[in-house]
């Protein structure tokens, strides 16, 4: 139960960090834009804000001309009355007519921005997202793209929404803003999101990280989903994995149809009615799928009735989106909202206490992520309504919902090896070899899968990162932007690839050692002669760098020593030991030691030789050395070119001769890393 209690609370921190950091991170606008006046009137003062190159919102009083489509040029020939609006915000209850208190219609946003001088002629971009149903814009006179088609009907308009990104260079100091706005397909109309006006340079990492994040959303959990469904597809009783797959898919489609550039792109559709539709029907078989997972893990928990009313609820709601159009079922997103709480409530109050309080396997874990769920759908549905200043939770709630399944199958799958065991004990009088060899390469293959899941994000990560730069040099070329024959993209280029050759041999070879099946030659060696032999071997090589390596070596009494090694590999560890040594000690100290030390062991009845490099370089600090021999684990002060995993190979070879490793350090004082073999000792 302790467990239980330690892996919920380590989901509820990771997935609040995950939750905050994460999406707020990606915006584009709220995170880097600059504190400056807000617009009041249809008026807007930048120039004595300090932020030339910054991004501004452009949060605040807009002029709105209800029930008006006005262009440019109607601001020089009519006399107009502004009235005024808050941006962002909903123009539902604008109008004055009670009888057209509602969000549809259209109407006309105007701004002026006094700009900084040295604004004029550079380029500006505009970032615009969630106007209306269908927009047109105008900057100083000039249209630029808009979405959609602006209508004075739901027969006129063209409904169109995605992120819209406007390029353009200021040539007045007071920039005009004209946006013409309808909505008759949404239940939102108006300027629902923040306008950001900013330097092109400023603007467009912030989106491309916005769309990396979806992206990555999008394509992580298309991959857990896949990953489900074949293990489902392997064991067919499984059905708790067939609908966490069905669960991950649907909510790596519903990120994809919410962000229209994506769906445009990758699939094509521009039609902003199919979109919403897909979005929300996503969803709500995500929901129907998550009944059916609770029902497959905690059946004696769910009442057949509650079970039978849940899918009516959800099953009617998904019929509704599908044979209604969208601005029928998005008027009535508080009341599906409404549905679907009731309904995740009563699987997280009555049948996850339940399921707690009978001691199921994982129900803490579980609860504990469904009332993320919960939060995030509240959450949600109070940010579309504009009733919150939050950010949309959902998708990333379900991050730790699959963590969660991850931790419940590992727990189940923990269960499982242990009760093995205590079959295998019950057995051992029939046949005691054959169940400890069983046991034996169960456990280490239970082991190996569990590093390499470990390994499988670093692994991405890593080969991806220059992969990725690869990619965007190509683009580059193919766009004409940089030159075939530039020497210096063909040497990143180069640099690149060696890195992912460097990384690709390492994994190779840990994979070995991981899998024992590299090979050693082992052979019975003097202590004190290996380790004036060590010494010889590079002692040049230090020398090479102008530095010195200094040999101290100390025994018990006048005993000789004898260690079981393979000389080739034990050496390939103290050269990643001395290359280290060297890398981070260039210019703060001329010596490096190499001890060899034999002593008793900790039961002391034994003998054990300790053998330690040590330089006085910069040092580690403590949390530097709690990771050091982690896969993947990089210091990036003087070794941008390390892969990261030579140490773990020197651990697995220590350990494969029975032996262990370890460091001490302290920062600015140096290091010292060094392996423990055991020795047998002659009179």
């Amino acid at each position: 139960m302790k467990k239980q209690m330690i892996w919920a609370v380590l989901i509820v921190v990771v997935s609040v960090f995950a939750l905050v950091s994460l999406k707020i991170t990606t915006a584009p606008g709220s995170v880097l834009a600059t504190e400056v006046n807000q617009p009041e009137h249809g008026v807007l003062d930048i120039r004595d804000t300090g932020a030339e190159q910054s991004i501004v919102t452009l949060r605040g009083e807009w002029e709105f001309y209800w029930n008006h489509r006005l262009e440019p040029k109607d601001f020089w020939h009519k006399d107009l009355t502004a009235a005024y609006i808050m941006v962002p915000s909903s123009w539902h209850g604008f109008s004055s007519n009670e009888s057209d208190n509602s969000s549809y219609g259209f109407g006309t946003y105007r701004l002026l921005v006094h700009l900084p001088a040295s604004d004029l002629g550079k380029n500006k971009a505009l970032f615009l997202r969630a106007i209306g149903s269908a927009y047109r814009l105008w900057i100083d006179g000039e249209e630029m793209p808009g979405l959609g088609t602006v209508g004075s009907s739901l027969e006129e308009e063209q409904p169109k929404s995605h992120i819209n990104l406007v390029f353009f260079q200021p040539k007045k100091q007071t920039m005009e803003l004209i946006i013409q706005v309808s909505n008759y397909s949404f239940r939102e109309g108006g300027i629902n999101r923040e306008i950001v006006y900013g330097d092109t340079v400023a603007l467009i990492p912030g989106i491309l990280k916005e769309l990396l994040y979806d992206i990555f959303v999008i394509g992580g959990f298309l991959m857990i989903g896949i990953y489900h469904l074949i293990v489902f597809g392997m064991r067919k009783k499984e059905f708790s994995a067939l609908f966490v797959g069905l669960v991950s898919l649907a909510v790596s489609m519903r990120t994809l149809f919410i962000n229209g550039y994506l769906s445009a792109v990758l699939l094509h559709i521009e039609s902003w009615e199919l979109l919403t539709k897909l979005e929300y029907m996503s969803e709500l078989f995500g929901f129907i799928t998550l009944v059916w997972l609770m029902k497959s893990l905690y059946p004696r928990e769910i009442h057949a009735v509650m079970m039978r009313i849940a899918l009516i609820l959800l099953a009617g709601l998904f019929l509704f989106v599908l044979l209604t159009p969208a601005r029928i079922y998005t008027e009535s997103m508080l009341v599906q909202s409404l549905l679907k709480t009731a309904v995740l409530l009563y699987f997280v109050m009555y049948v996850g206490v339940q399921a707690y309080l009978r001691k199921r396997e994982g129900a803490l874990i579980h609860l504990t992520a469904l009332v993320l769920i919960v939060y995030a759908t509240i959450n949600d549905t109070l940010y579309y309504l504009r009733m919150a200043d939050t950010v949309e939770l959902l998708s990333y709630s379900i991050i730790p919902f699959i963590m969660a399944q991850a931790i419940i199958v590992s727990h189940r799958h923990a269960l499982l090896s242990r009760r093995n065991d205590a079959l295998l004990e019950e057995l051992g009088a029939v046949n005691m070899s054959l169940e400890q060899k069983v046991a034996e390469r169960t456990k280490s293959l239970q082991e190996a899968n569990e590093r390499r899941t470990k390994m499988l994000a670093n692994i991405a990560h890593d080969l991806g990162t220059p992969l990725i730069g690869i990619q965007t040099y190509l683009q580059l070329m193919v766009m004409g932007k940089l030159s075939a024959g530039s020497n210096k993209m063909t040497g990143q280029l180069l640099d690149k690839t060696d890195y992912v050759k460097r990384l690709v041999d390492d994994l190779f070879e840990l994979s070995k050692l991981e899998s024992r099946s590299a090979d050693f030659k082992y052979e019975i060696v003097d202590v004190r002669s290996w380790i004036d032999e060590l010494h010889d071997k590079f002692e040049a090589d230090i020398t090479g760098v102008g530095m010195s390596l200094i040999k101290e070596t100390s025994s018990i009494g006048a005993k000789s020593f004898f260690v079981r090694i393979d000389k080739y590999r034990m050496r390939q560890v103290l050269q990643n030991f001395l290359d280290n040594a060297v890398k981070f000690s260039k210019g703060m100290g001329r010596a490096i030691n190499l001890r060899g030390i034999v002593r008793r062991d900790q039961s002391g009845s034994g003998y054990e030789l300790v053998v330690e490099v040590e330089d006085y370089g910069k040092g580690l600090t403590e949390a530097e050395l709690a990771q050091v021999f982690n896969r993947f684990y990089l210091n990036r002060e003087n070794n941008e070119s390390g892969s990261g995993l030579g140490l773990a190979i020197v651990q697995e070879i220590v350990e494969q001769h029975q032996g262990q490793v370890g460091a001490r350090s302290e920062r600015g004082a140096g290091s010292a890393f060094y392996f423990i073999l055991p020795v047998s000792c002659e009179e």
